[in-house]
């Protein structure tokens, strides 16, 4: 058997040449409905979601159509945004439908790769359009025999495929937690070698509560040291912080009020729930208070309590413009507790759940990567496939 690569030609071609083009256009509102009668009707980027597109409204009115299996393209801003029709769908004047001529699989990955370039198109004033003549023109580089469009479209479509794996499983890890924060945050599920009641606390018998503050931003001495000052834009899915977006000095620090090791974090002004374990010597600003743990609670415990309780935390934030929780309420809120002992099992179990959970994304991202790459020597030609 003799083992050789795809040497055929590759041309610059453009996408009128590649798939039928429908543009389209919005019925009228009164044919739309919400009780799944009709078709769905496809209208913009926020119809489309991991590729897919998805039912948002439904219509018993349409001209422009596209079927299971066809692509849809985003003419409106964002324009460029590819997803493949989940099932038969109107399509409005957001998107265009396209019916590929060659191998719908490989014009796909070839329209994701290609989608920065669709800025190019964006016009208007009011929001940005591409129209039918620019879509008809926009080029892609296709390889001239559809074997190797086809040998192309299943790499990427099992990288795709291997992505999708890793998002449910984290999904699938995310869901297991949190099914175990609820059994053990309310002691309803006991750890071996546990027992005993809980008791009633308020937050302020977990240790010393501290409001941020910020260093006035008028002093450069104050700015660009190595201690962070967290704000909530700072915190994200990471449960550990270490750096912050703006680190301050010394004198920075000396200004407002030091934060220790193993300080938990809670934002209580906009984005409430909002939490993390500052992890070195630092601050936070005004938004956010923090709880430095005394001797008998758990900084890592603190923070799944706290985690699990967030949308408590936001059903009693102040009804004001910006949700708030001040000091003397947070202070005052009251939870159940364990021993130090048990708060530290917990927490362990929790911490080796996250652990996992951030192995994955890790995993996931990277793959993400080696994918970005593929793209980029596969879909150009670089890189030539076996046969």
């Amino acid at each position: 058997m003799i083992i050789s690569r795809f040497s055929g030609k590759w041309s610059d071609r453009p996408l009128s040449d590649l798939a039928i083009i429908t543009m389209g256009q919005s019925p009228s509102s009164i044919f739309y409905n919400s009780r799944g009668e009709g078709l769905p009707l496809i209208q913009g980027n926020a119809d489309i979601e991991d590729r897919k597109t998805i039912e948002r409204v439904w219509t018993t009115q349409g001209n422009k159509r596209c079927n299971l299996g066809d692509l849809i393209l985003t003419v409106r801003a964002p324009v460029g945004a590819i997803a493949v029709a989940s099932e038969n769908a109107c399509i409005g004047r957001g998107v265009c439908g396209l019916k590929p001529f060659g191998d719908s699989s490989f014009l796909f990955h070839a329209l994701v790769h290609a989608e920065n370039r669709w800025q190019a198109f964006e016009q208007g004033s009011t929001f940005t359009a591409a129209n039918s003549e620019q879509v008809g023109q926009f080029r892609i580089f296709v390889p001239e025999d559809e074997n190797e469009q086809r040998a192309i479209a299943e790499v990427l479509s099992d990288v795709d495929g291997l992505l999708n794996a890793l998002e449910a499983l984290i999904a699938k890890k995310r869901a297991i937690k949190q099914a175990v924060m609820q059994q053990l945050l309310t002691g309803k599920t006991r750890l071996p070698g546990f027992s005993g009641a809980w008791e009633t606390k308020r937050v302020s018998e977990f240790g010393d509560v501290i409001t941020g503050a910020t260093p006035s931003t008028k002093i450069n001495a104050f700015w660009n040291g190595p201690y962070p000052w967290i704000t909530p834009t700072d915190i994200s899915s990471e449960r550990d912080m270490t750096v912050s977006e703006r680190m301050i000095t010394q004198e920075g620090l000396n200004a407002i009020r030091t934060l220790p090791p193993n300080t938990v974090l809670i934002t209580c002004i906009a984005s409430i729930g909002k939490n993390a374990i500052l992890k070195t010597t630092g601050s936070c600003n005004q938004q956010i208070n923090a709880v430095v743990p005394n001797a008998a609670h758990n900084a890592e415990f603190l923070y799944y309590l706290f985690e699990y309780n967030s949308n408590y935390l936001l059903a009693n934030a102040g009804v004001t413009a910006t949700p708030i929780i001040s000091k003397s309420i947070f202070s005052e809120f009251v939870f159940q507790v364990p021993s130090f002992e048990e708060q530290r099992s917990i927490a362990s179990v929790l911490s080796d759940m996250d652990s996992e959970i951030v192995a994955l994304e890790q995993r996931r991202d990277k793959t993400r990567a080696i994918k970005q790459g593929m793209m980029q020597q596969l879909l150009t030609g670089r890189v030539r496939l076996l046969k």
